[in-house]
């Protein structure tokens, strides 16, 4: 029986090369959005807290003991943005780690597998046909390719999270702004201004919880992350106008 030659043996060595950065890009997709949480999310909490002490000062025209009483009040609650950085920060930082330990070890994995492959190949003789499989090569996508259809149904689907995110994030905006002018009795302007500072910094956080959703059930699919993170903010935003508080 004839043993493969070292053409086969190359060729095989490509395609799991080719197969195994594709793997690789798939389950990649994501990490760099945690990094990049890790890294703005305390900032993004400072820049509140900053906000949130400037704010503490305004409306002092009563007693004095009222007052001061009022400030530490404000100044309090102004600790709230920072804490809430520093704990989305630490846990995306934690998971970006995980996830990057894990897919470093499935990379090993994969290598292990396609050495084994190959020594399977070059041991026995002729127990495998490459002919079928080269036959067979035209039937279907490599490579992680997509068919046109398949291809449009991603499209169509990017178009409706993004029509729900945008519409979703309109009514909690809504809501926040709502909550600022009637239950915290700020002015209309103020209140716009205010939901508009602190209303991305809602949005990142409500982003996080839903990644483990966004990977397990959505596959990573484009624009699933942005739908489930609107969905969620709006659920966030409504609550608070409901409850008149301001969830941590």
């Amino acid at each position: 029986m004839p043993q493969f030659s070292s053409e086969t043996l190359q060729a095989v060595t490509r395609v799991s090369r080719c197969s195994s950065a594709v793997v690789h890009d798939e389950m990649k997709q994501g990490l760099y959005s945690l990094a990049t949480i890790a890294c703005i999310a305390p900032w993004v909490g400072l820049f509140g807290n900053v906000l949130s002490i400037v704010n503490s000062f305004q409306g002092l025209g009563t007693s004095k003991a009222a007052g001061l009483a009022a400030l530490a009040h404000r100044l309090s609650e102004s600790m709230w943005p920072t804490a809430l950085g520093l704990l989305v920060g630490i846990i995306a930082l934690w998971c970006y780690r995980y996830l990057e330990s894990s897919l470093e070890t499935f990379d090993q994995e994969m290598e292990s597998a396609s050495l084994e492959l190959l020594n399977q190949l070059a041991r026995f003789r002729g127990r495998f046909s490459a002919e079928p499989a080269i036959q067979r090569l035209s039937d279907g996508a490599m490579f992680g390719e997509k068919s046109l259809a398949e291809l449009r149904q991603d499209e169509k689907f990017w178009r409706r999270c993004m029509f729900l995110t945008a519409t979703a994030l309109v009514m909690a905006w809504m809501a926040q702004v709502l909550r600022y002018f009637g239950h915290d009795s700020l002015p209309l302007y103020q209140s716009v201004q205010t939901a508009c500072l602190f209303f991305p910094f809602l949005f990142g956080i409500s982003c996080l919880p839903m990644y483990p959703v966004w990977t397990k059930l959505l596959r990573r699919r484009s624009g699933g992350l942005a739908a489930l993170g609107s969905v969620f903010c709006l659920c966030w935003s409504v609550a608070e106008l409901v409850l008149g508080v301001s969830l941590p």
